[in-house]
């Protein structure tokens, strides 16, 4: 998976000046302060770890709505990935989705989006970092079908460090005795019965367990899922048709 990775320097604002009555007999009430400019320092593999880790302390929120042309899809980020559950919430609230696209759909595997092309997501991977995440691949979080994970370059990345951008959501479907077969004699990976009999009845991407950081779930909207995995795409994978994403935190 080809996985472009840019870069964040700080938004600032001009604050309006505060004006102020000119006479002490019937003083003039101050304009309302601006709020003040949030500094968000330029991501890289050096600081990023450190930030994610504050920030998400501070930004404990876990669901996500993403805003399909087909529909919506909403996913829990897992608590024991913290930094890609920070980094995603980060990416969500400074609107880095609002807008891209849904890039890549490869039916019964995944659909892949977060690293558009358009002018506009550039530009804002130019603002935000240029930064990779410190895997936290977990036998935990297997890849069935709604899993959510990060992309990674597979060359020189002895490490497994995630994309910071480029997202995928499992379409996946069900394991064949002879993938099964092939997973379960990996030796650097050991697969509990629960998620083979998973794989076997539910479906997913088994090849990809120990490669990529699972970190959350889709818990409402695997219907738009399968809808949009089954849009015509051209040689390359890229949909016919654009798939507009946006995102918002969900609260409720």
């Amino acid at each position: 998976m080809a996985v472009l990775l840019f870069s964040c320097d700080s938004e600032k604002k001009e604050q309006p000046p505060i004006v102020e009555s000119q006479t002490a007999v019937v003083p003039r009430k101050k304009k309302e302060e601006a709020p003040p400019v949030v500094e968000f320092p330029f991501l890289n593999n050096d600081n990023c770890e450190a930030f994610l880790t504050t920030y998400g302390q501070e930004n404990p929120e876990n669901k996500v709505r993403i805003k399909t042309s087909f529909g919506n899809i909403v996913v829990r980020l897992f608590d024991d990935t913290p930094l890609h559950r920070a980094n995603f919430i980060y990416l969500v609230k400074r609107e880095y989705f609002n807008p891209t696209e849904i890039v890549r759909i490869i039916k019964g595997f995944v659909i892949q989006g977060g690293n558009s092309e358009r002018m506009l997501a550039e530009q804002k991977r130019f603002i935000i970092g240029q930064y990779t995440i410190p895997s936290e691949i977990s036998v935990n979080h297997p890849h069935y079908s709604g899993a959510l994970a990060m992309s990674r370059s597979y060359e020189n990345n002895p490490e497994k460090r995630s994309s910071a951008y480029d997202f995928y959501i499992v379409h996946g479907k069900k394991a064949t005795n002879a993938e099964i077969y092939d997973a379960t004699q990996r030796k650097d990976w050991k697969y509990p019965a629960a998620h083979v009999e998973h794989y076997r009845k539910q479906g997913g991407t088994m090849h990809l367990d120990g490669q990529h950081t699972v970190f959350g779930e889709v818990i409402s909207g695997m219907d738009v899922v399968n809808t949009i995995a089954n849009l015509p795409t051209d040689g390359s994978d890229w949909p016919k048709e654009y798939v507009e994403v946006n995102m918002e935190i969900v609260t409720d």
